[in-house]
């Protein structure tokens, strides 16, 4: 060709879009992890014929439905009559703003969103995009790529609000949210709390006695978040020696020490795009704590033995079940560490400050563990549940789930009976609140005798 056009290029004054790019893309696009564009419904505004058919072509190759319009009146009359949910459009039209088409649309349905698209980029256009509603900015020529991107990240958005509202749903029907269970006022207020932490990508810390559900806390942000679809990674700083720790969490590079044959990549790889979580952080090493710290404040890792610096994308979520100020006092935690960890605080408290949710938990893990175990234990006797009401319940959550696991095994018919939770349940400890809980147990043993 003359003019310098390369052969599948559609040229136009300076507006150009790869066709071969797209051809060749088309079939990794359509085996992509996230089909973004799957039943989306995509209204194109381009006055340029050219950028329009190949937009509308890469837009049902990642699964959308497109409709191509190339004026501000004829995208206003197809809004009406197509109803999109995503509109891409260019910002200079023959006869209008495409700015104000996408506006126009956000008016009188604040669902749908919108992609501007220029061949002429300015701060103050992307500015101007961004207020009226866009989700993106982009520059002609426009690759497939880029909207493969773009789709996908709408993708994900729709996910985390629909997931959001089942759970919100769940919630107000059963008192869950995620694998967290409860309706008392404390629960209440800690489950709005995780719902707007999810939705940032900022450090949490979680405190709590042991028992309590500091990593089932931390799983429901994780999946709450824009980044449940990548892994989420738990890690115990309690379990593993004090001298393996750094490389549990950094990897290592081959050689780097004994016994180290080949490269193993570290937590925080392994977490990358997710969420890290560190229990019992107060138990890692000072020195440790210091490489800790400057990862977080670098956003980088270096593995043992190696040279290169790696870039670190993960959410930290942490977690102690001491007070933190205490373990800074007592020379556990570095003070520096504490605040950089510490930007989103969440307090989980014991079982026995939350006996209302007592029932209501018992109730979960009944249905959990039959779901496992096929036992045929359908249900519980009031007074049963109201022996576990009473318990002060040391190991908090966790003490509960396995007495509750121990009561569906020893309960012979379908309905768990309060002897079976009485001979679970250890000697009260001393103490006005133990009193109460010995009287009710010897009412409920007697009522127990006469049947």
């Amino acid at each position: 060709m003359g003019n310098g056009t390369r052969p599948g290029e559609v040229v136009r004054g300076r507006r150009r879009w790869c066709r071969s790019a797209r051809s060749a893309r088309r079939s990794s696009i359509r085996s992509s992890r996230a089909s973004g564009g799957v039943g989306l419904k995509v209204l194109i505004v381009e006055d340029d014929l050219a950028t329009r058919k190949g937009l509308e072509e890469s837009v049902k190759d990642l699964g959308g439905e497109a409709r191509s319009v190339g004026t501000v009146k004829e995208a206003s009359r197809a809004i009406e009559e197509f109803d999109p949910r995503l509109l891409i459009v260019d910002i200079h039209l023959p006869d209008g703003d495409g700015i104000e088409v996408l506006r126009a649309a956000r008016e009188t349905d604040t669902d749908r969103e919108g992609i501007v698209i220029t061949g002429q980029g300015s701060i103050d256009n992307a500015i101007e995009a961004l207020r009226a509603g866009a989700v993106d900015y982009l520059l002609k020529p426009l690759r497939p790529a880029q909207l493969e991107v773009v789709f996908n990240r709408l993708a994900d958005r729709r996910r985390l609000e629909s997931e959001v509202e089942t759970l919100r749903a769940e919630l107000q029907e059963t008192g869950r949210l995620g694998d967290l269970v409860g309706r008392s006022p404390v629960m209440t207020e800690i489950f709005e709390i995780i719902r707007r932490v999810a939705k940032s990508n900022a450090p949490v810390l979680i405190t709590g006695a042991s028992g309590s559900g500091k990593e089932v806390a931390a799983r429901t942000i994780h999946r709450l978040s824009r980044r449940a679809a990548k892994p989420f990674v738990a890690f115990n700083c309690g379990a593993i020696s004090p001298t393996l720790i750094e490389s549990e969490l950094f990897g290592h590079e081959r050689g780097s020490f004994t016994g180290a044959d080949k490269r193993r990549v570290g937590y925080f790889e392994e977490a990358a795009g997710g969420t890290l979580f560190l229990d019992e952080i107060t138990e890692m090493g000072s020195e440790l704590q210091v490489k800790l710290l400057r990862v977080l404040e670098d956003r980088t890792l270096r593995r043992v033995g190696g040279s290169q610096e790696l870039k670190v994308d993960v959410r930290l979520v942490s977690a102690t079940n001491r007070d933190p100020h205490d373990a800074i006092r007592h020379k556990k935690l570095r003070e520096d560490l504490f605040y950089r960890l510490n930007v989103f605080p969440l307090a989980l408290p014991p079982l026995s400050d939350r006996r209302d949710d007592i029932p209501l938990l018992s109730e979960h893990f009944r249905k959990m563990i039959e779901d496992q175990e096929h036992a045929g234990v359908t249900a519980w006797d009031p007074k049963a549940l109201e022996l576990l009401q009473a318990h002060d319940w040391p190991g908090n959550v966790r003490e509960l789930r396995n007495v509750v696991h121990r009561a569906c095994v020893m309960t012979e018919g379908k309905v768990i009976r309060p002897e079976v939770v009485l001979a679970l349940l250890p000697r009260a400890p001393r103490g006005s609140s133990a009193k109460k809980k010995v009287a009710l147990k010897q009412k409920t043993a007697v009522a127990a005798r006469k049947k």
